[in-house]
């Protein structure tokens, strides 16, 4: 079969998000709140390896070890592919932001001589998707997208094109956002810019599995679903016919809102889905660019508990937020059905 026309399937998602750690699924965290963060990725991931790893490579090493042992590529704590046709994408905004300034700081202040030889390689842009990479054998390509509010939708749109257009077989999508100072202070310098009506950041990590129809038939994996299409708009448009008609195309699937403000005809369209419209609250605005990739594993997860809703496949709106000004939807056909 082409790859071409197959279509893409969630054949595994996970999630690492430290405030929910007491509970199995997002559907329990949302409806208990966030808690005191709790994080010991040695519990999953053992001790190996671990040292001198940045907060924000830990939590995305535990999310895609749990999205490929939910894909059923082995335990959690063992997963070892080696597989030349299985890529990674990362998607993430704050990721080594800290390490990155602390250099910059070291740099200006002392010397290059003063920083530390544990603390450089962690200021790379790909750092997060090289080691889940070497980590897991995904010997594919691996790509880090670092685009603002939509950053694990475009991450998530790019792994299937990658797969469809035959640079993969299979792709992990990940996106991970982290708390730290560096962070903390750009939002302040924001805040104090737009009135305070910025949220605070959720630090954690999501992960998905991506394969073709056919690799996944050959192996017996279950899914969740299939990406069947996507359409972007700018805030500045005066009309987007393609986002447009893709949530009219979709109007009857519920629609989750991965963000807090979008384009005026994107709102339009969503006030006219009468009682469709899903806000997961703190797993959208306040998780930056993972939001759409948290409302994907969310709807992954009610379909598994074959909640009735789940039957209809879902729409995903993210972006248009943290000053961002640019949103997109992508849609899931339950049961396989796709582009």
């Amino acid at each position: 079969m082409n790859p071409r026309t197959q279509a893409i399937l969630i054949s595994g998602h996970g999630w690492e998000i430290p405030a929910f750690s007491a509970h199995d699924s997002l559907a329990e965290g949302l409806r208990a709140g966030p808690a005191a963060p709790h994080f010991t990725p040695e519990r999953l991931l053992g001790k190996k390896g671990l040292r001198y790893k940045e907060r924000s490579t830990l939590l995305a090493l535990c999310a895609a070890s749990k999205a490929l042992a939910d894909a059923g590529f082995g335990r959690a704590d063992t997963v070892s592919l080696h597989d030349d046709g299985f890529g990674v994408v990362v998607a993430t905004n704050t990721c080594n932001l800290d390490t990155v300034c602390q250099a910059a700081e070291t740099i200006h202040r002392q010397h290059v001589n003063a920083t530390s030889a544990m603390d450089l390689p962690n200021a790379s842009s790909n750092v997060v998707s090289a080691a889940i990479a070497i980590r897991f054998g995904l010997r594919a390509l691996n790509l880090t997208v670092c685009t603002g509010a939509s950053s694990s939708l475009d991450a998530i749109v790019l792994a299937a094109n990658a797969i469809r257009n035959g640079r993969a077989r299979r792709m992990v999508v990940v996106a991970v956002e982290v708390d730290g100072p560096a962070a903390r202070s750009l939002l302040a310098g924001r805040r104090l810019a737009e009135g305070g009506g910025l949220p605070a950041l959720l630090e954690g990590a999501g992960a998905l599995v991506l394969e073709r129809t056919d690799d996944a038939n050959a192996r017996g994996a279950r899914h969740h679903g299939a990406l069947a299409g996507y359409a972007y708009c700018h805030a500045d448009a005066a009309r987007s016919p393609a986002l447009d008609a893709l949530l009219t195309d979709h109007a009857s699937k519920p629609c989750y809102v991965a963000g807090d403000s979008f384009a005026a005809h994107a709102v339009t369209a969503l006030h006219q889905r009468e009682g469709a419209q899903r806000d997961l609250g703190i797993l959208s605005g306040p998780a930056y660019g993972a939001g759409t990739l948290y409302a994907l594993i969310h709807h992954c997860e009610q379909a598994r508990a074959a909640e009735p809703e789940s039957a209809r496949g879902a729409v995903v709106l993210g972006g248009g937020s943290w000053g961002d000004r640019r949103v997109g939807a992508i849609v899931i056909e339950a049961g396989g059905v796709g582009q």
